[in-house]
């Protein structure tokens, strides 16, 4: 599992999470019972994480201990489970000249996300991943471009497959999107 986060708010931000499990008798049993609490960082003002579950390969750990994982995006054949809650007027989106001490808990909060974001934009990132998401309250808009966008509402479904993107939040409600990101690589040149 990745670190403990640097800078972890309370109260409204904790999730609860069970975790089912099977012992070495074959019988089914609750393996956890807990709270998450989202992650956040000064540097991505507006957005919190919580990191559900993931591994960086597939396997079942029968006994429901969660698997070693290190990176925001898993690697290929590794996968994510998330949620995603993105604040009134924000975009999933690095502030603009951030200090050096903003950029280390940045990296240390979400590993290796910073690195996905594409030069010259405002929170646009590519990975090597196919993301499955359901947006659980919205509205909320996915951008492909400055010119390519959608407005995603409660209930409605995305596939991404390792595209460059965005969420963007223009209600004046808390916006969640909920995440599983499965670590792929690109089949073929673009």
């Amino acid at each position: 599992m990745l670190p403990k986060s640097p800078h972890q708010p309370t109260g409204e931000t904790m999730l609860r999470r069970i975790v089912s499990a099977t012992d070495a008798h074959g019988n089914a049993f609750f393996a956890e019972d807990s709270t998450i609490t989202a992650r956040t960082a000064e540097a991505l003002p507006g957005f919190a994480m919580h990191y559900i579950w993931g591994a960086d390969e597939r396997l079942l750990p029968r006994d429901g201990s969660q698997p070693s994982w290190t990176s925001h995006f898993p690697p290929e054949n590794g996968w994510r489970f998330v949620l995603l809650t993105l604040q009134p007027g924000q975009a999933a989106a690095p502030i603009d000249n951030p200090t050096d001490s903003q950029l280390k808990e940045l990296e240390e909060t979400f590993p290796g996300l910073l690195g996905t974001v594409e030069p010259g934009t405002t929170g646009m990132h590519t990975s090597e991943t196919i993301d499955l998401c359901v947006v659980l309250t919205g509205p909320v808009t996915l951008e492909l471009s400055d010119s390519l966008a959608k407005e995603l509402h409660t209930g409605d479904v995305v596939v991404q497959v390792g595209n460059v993107h965005r969420w963007v939040n223009r209600s004046t409600e808390p916006v969640v999107v909920a995440g599983v990101v499965v670590g792929t690589s690109y089949a073929g040149d673009i």
